[in-house]
């Protein structure tokens, strides 16, 4: 299957977001400029050198002018001369601030450290010294910094170890270093249970589901809590011990005040650890004992959006839609199940309701592709075009769903037109070009569709979704089917539950004159993914081995809830039904 889918205060948030990769692409370093701050010096008769609060202000000033023509390394270098006059922990807060935006660890850390010598309480300054020595592999600085978060943490060291835990968390690539610094924190508090429920809440963020087992069950043998208990039990889960979870959470919802609130955090663990039927049932629990409780209705709609149980999950969307504060998530979700239900009118109503919150950037490029499919496609055009203008940084995203949306309408031109406009600014982007070669694919165009595809597989030969489409591509459009299977079964091992990809491969052993062989794949394809190309796929193979009834009954069904799919109304055609 082949288809497209200025104030000097450096707050903590901040902080936490720069070294999370907001960070601005530094700019070549700075020249002079007419607007450069003039040095301070003495006056001619005397010849007095500046004091050092004139010097102070003077790379205060040459600082923020870099900063404001986005040369954030130049800006912090400047801060940072400034304190060589001041101790002022503002200054040395946007120092550090501008060397995180550069992208400049070494300098970032630099100036983390004076920081932290001009004000040693503050967490903010250990936070981003702990992160950025673990970085470079300086782990005892990093460990003496989080010694002393757990020491002098205001609220005691069971928060001290908790907010230790959550600082280590955002170092993914260090997971390593960050067990171990953990782990040899944690030695110096034996008898300290909320020591022990910090290290398996991060080794339960890091994959070590034994040792989050082992620290829970410590945490609890100390001081019983329920918070030690849930870790417990996502430990459990994760571990796939579903009955000993239960078993764990049966104690923690007796007498429990919370216990909607924690059973409702049990089903949301459920599902997203691939529990779902068990995570329902938690759900449907919930809704027994609170037949209002707006959030079991809300996750309980998304899991019918998923099995496709459109009635079901428009009766609970409904029930959300009645909370003033949830109407928004309310609207957007009836918008997808009408969109489902190929009614692009119904869920443009709805869809026009979204103005904001969470769901509203899609919303609107939700609306636009309705429009398309009512023939608006002016309409749709000028959302997306509007949208790019508003919010610069996903501007690619926006033309993304234009393409889509061009290519989805037949205008092919239009999309090649808006790809290789795009294109000419960033020729090797791999997922423009991957766009462009859908369009090609569609218009019979298969040399020029695989020119951009082998672009990419130069590039990175592991990319399924390339090996996946130039697969499939030669399988439908050419007699290349050798080369074909090597590529889909590539794809199929790099990412064994793509339905996409396990449809190309089902639908690769039917063009091989391999129908039984075929038979199962596309089954699993469509019961992961019930699109209408693969029940086309699956009703031509039930067909060819015998299944007629079967595949009248599929293709039929299809058909009628996606009446105006083209490939569905062709093998409907050549069957002769």
């Amino acid at each position: 299957m082949y288809s497209p889918r200025t104030q000097l205060r450096l707050s903590l948030s901040l902080t936490l977001a720069l070294l999370c990769g907001c960070a601005l692409t530094p700019s070549s370093p700075a020249t002079a400029a007419d607007d450069a701050p003039v040095k301070p010096a003495g006056s001619a008769a005397d010849q007095t050198s500046a004091s050092p609060q004139e010097e102070a202000q003077f790379h205060v000033m040459a600082g923020e002018m870099a900063a404001g023509r986005q040369q954030p390394g130049v800006a912090a270098r400047e801060f940072l001369k400034a304190l060589d006059y001041t101790a002022d922990p503002q200054i040395a807060a946007r120092a550090t601030a501008q060397a995180l935006m550069a992208q400049d660890d070494d300098l970032a850390l630099q100036a983390a450290r004076k920081w932290q010598a001009i004000d040693a309480p503050s967490l903010d300054a250990r936070e981003v010294i702990t992160r950025l020595a673990l970085r470079s592999g300086k782990n005892d600085e990093a460990y003496a910094e989080c010694a002393s978060i757990v020491h002098d943490h205001p609220g005691g060291v069971d928060d001290g170890f908790h907010h230790v835990a959550l600082l280590l968390q955002q170092e993914p690539a260090q997971a390593a270093a960050a067990m171990a610094l953990m782990d040899r924190l944690v030695s110096q508090y034996p008898k300290q249970a909320g020591a022990y429920q910090a290290q398996g809440l991060l080794a339960l963020r890091y994959g070590k589901v034994d040792v989050a087992e082992r620290a829970a069950r410590q945490a609890i043998a100390i001081k019983p809590s329920k918070e030690a208990s849930l870790l417990l039990v996502g430990a459990l889960v994760k571990k796939g011990d579903i009955n000993g979870a239960d078993q764990v959470m049966d104690t923690v919802l007796k007498n429990n005040p919370d216990a909607n609130e924690v059973r409702l955090g049990y089903a949301r663990l459920l599902i997203e650890s691939d529990q779902r039927a068990h995570g329902r049932e938690q759900l449907e629990k919930l809704l027994k004992e609170e037949p209002g409780n707006v959030d079991a209705h809300f996750n309980l709609g998304l899991l019918a959006i998923d099995d496709r149980k459109l009635d079901e999950a428009e009766a609970h969307f409904l029930v959300v839609a009645k909370k003033p504060d949830r109407v928004g998530d309310a609207e957007y979700f009836l918008g997808r199940v009408a969109e489902l239900r190929h009614q692009p009118k119904q869920a443009l109503a709805h869809y026009e309701k979204v103005s904001n919150g969470q769901q509203g950037l899609d919303a609107a490029v939700r609306r636009a592709a309705m429009l398309a499919k009512l023939g608006r496609l002016d309409d749709a055009r000028t959302i997306l075009e509007a949208l790019r203008e508003q919010f610069p940084p996903l501007a690619d995203r926006f033309l993304m769903a234009e393409g889509e949306i061009l290519l989805e309408a037949g205008a092919y031109d239009d999309a090649l037109e808006l790809y290789g406009e795009a294109l000419k600014e960033t020729p090797d982007d791999t997922d423009l070009l991957y766009s462009r070669s859908l369009v090609y694919e569609r218009m019979g165009r298969v040399t020029d569709s695989e020119t951009d595809l082998r672009k990419i597989l130069d590039k990175t030969p592991d990319d399924a979704r390339a090996l996946n489409a130039l697969g499939y591509t030669l399988a439908v459009h050419t007699d290349r089917l050798d080369e074909a299977d090597k590529l889909v079964s590539k794809a199929l091992t790099l990412t064994p539950d793509d339905p996409a990809v396990v449809d190309s491969m089902g639908w690769l052993r039917f063009r091989q004159g391999r129908p039984q062989d075929a038979l199962p794949l596309l089954q699993k394809a469509y019961s992961e993914f019930p699109d209408s190309e693969v029940a086309a796929h699956l009703g031509e193979v039930l067909w060819a081995v015998g299944s007629k009834d079967q595949a009248h009954s599929l293709l039929t069904q299809a058909s009628k809830a996606d009446p105006d799919n083209a490939q569905l109304r062709d093998t409907l055609k050549r069957l002769g039904l």
